[in-house]
């Protein structure tokens, strides 16, 4: 498939009014695919205490194509959250559920937080660069 996989944070800074998150959202779409996950559609409309802010959800999350779970998805994240538990690193089950979708749709994930995803090659660029 390839192109980049939205976490929940860029969304929010996006949301927010966040320059960065704006240009480079906006940059993503000029050049590739951008998704986000339904978990991440989930996270957003979770935070969302007033109708302003559920409308404002609605239609930022309508420009994306959504991707689902599935059953593949969901045995790609369970063996992440094995291996990692064994490295005594314990994952989120949402971040691994978004890391595994990354996996199988060859995605990149964009996200400023990097310590939550720590297979490194489904990271983008931008996210790359927080590592360092």
């Amino acid at each position: 498939m390839g192109g980049y996989l939205i976490d929940t944070d860029v969304c929010i800074d996006f949301l927010r009014g966040v320059d960065y998150a704006r240009d480079l959202i906006l940059r993503l779409f000029e050049d590739s695919e951008v998704y986000i996950s339904i978990l991440t559609r989930y996270e957003l409309l979770k935070g969302t205490y007033t109708k302003k802010h559920m409308t404002a959800v609605e239609e930022f999350t309508s420009s994306f194509e959504i991707l689902p779970l599935k059953k593949d998805i969901v045995d790609v994240a369970a063996g992440f959250y094995r291996k990692y538990r064994k490295e005594g690193i314990t994952l989120a089950d949402i971040d691994c559920l978004i890391m595994a979708t990354a996996k199988v749709y060859e995605l990149k994930i964009v996200t400023r937080n990097v310590k939550h995803y720590p297979e490194k090659d489904l990271l983008s660029k931008f996210s790359l660069k927080l590592t360092k």
